[in-house]
């Protein structure tokens, strides 16, 4: 594809509704698709599969609840963050997290959990309005890759020996830079609950780094945006 990706619009399928280079879209792509932008057949569109595809073509059919894309194009992008999980505790006020996940999402993170601890309200997680936030913030930012959300009612989660532990605390004397991270390495980001964690809550023999992500006290959802805003320096090209 050479076209600059930036001036598309870009639309998402299941994996499962691309067979044979063709392409069906139902639902609400398919709705701002037809209703929203007018596109006819012969029309040029852009489509990911969230899998890190993204096909052009143009379309080939159109009936009132589904029409179809003839790819031309197919492009694969790599999931530069596959190794970070963004774990979120579960905010007072749902819109923080919505956010911390929208914003995250724009820059490139792929793997989010939601979790309960002992100082968070033990509020519902609307786990399906949280996807559509993450899936509208990938085809917003171009992205490919759809995120995962994964919801723990416990600190159970950080008892996989596959990931390295980054903690964010104000009172740690250690700084936060993007150069701490080995991309080789599988990590979980934890970000805590207003009141923070309670003392013993997680274990010490637990492989963890605590470090002090600013000079100044964050909530939690601008110290997420904060600390893979600082990730981002990994990137030095896109394969656009």
């Amino acid at each position: 594809m050479s076209v600059y990706l930036s001036k598309i619009e870009l639309y998402y399928t299941k994996p499962e509704n691309i067979n044979n280079n063709i392409i069906s879209i139902d639902g609400l792509d398919f709705n701002h698709i037809t209703k929203v932008m007018r596109h006819k057949i012969g029309d040029i569109i852009y489509v990911t599969d969230g899998e890190g595809n993204i096909y052009n073509g143009g379309i080939e059919s159109i009936n009132k609840i589904l029409l179809t894309i003839k790819v031309t194009a197919k492009k694969n992008y790599i999931n530069r963050f596959n190794n970070i999980t963004v774990c979120i505790a579960n905010l007072k006020k749902t819109e923080r997290i919505e956010f911390a996940i929208e914003k995250a999402t724009e820059i490139g993170i792929t793997n989010f959990i939601i979790f309960n601890s002992k100082r968070t309200i033990q509020k519902k997680i609307r786990e399906d309005r949280l996807n559509k936030i993450s899936l509208s913030a990938m085809k917003q930012s171009l992205n490919s890759h759809l995120p995962k959300i994964t919801i723990y009612n416990s600190l159970s989660f950080l008892n996989d020996t596959n990931k390295e532990i980054i903690l964010f605390d104000q009172e740690s004397k250690i700084k936060f830079s993007s150069d701490i991270i080995n991309l080789n390495k599988n990590y979980f980001l934890l970000f805590g609950p207003e009141g923070g964690f309670e003392e013993e809550e997680i274990p010490k023999e637990l492989n963890k780094s605590i470090f002090n992500l600013a000079p100044n006290r964050l909530r939690t959802e601008t110290a997420v945006v904060c600390a893979v805003s600082k990730l981002l320096t990994y990137i030095t090209q896109y394969d656009l």
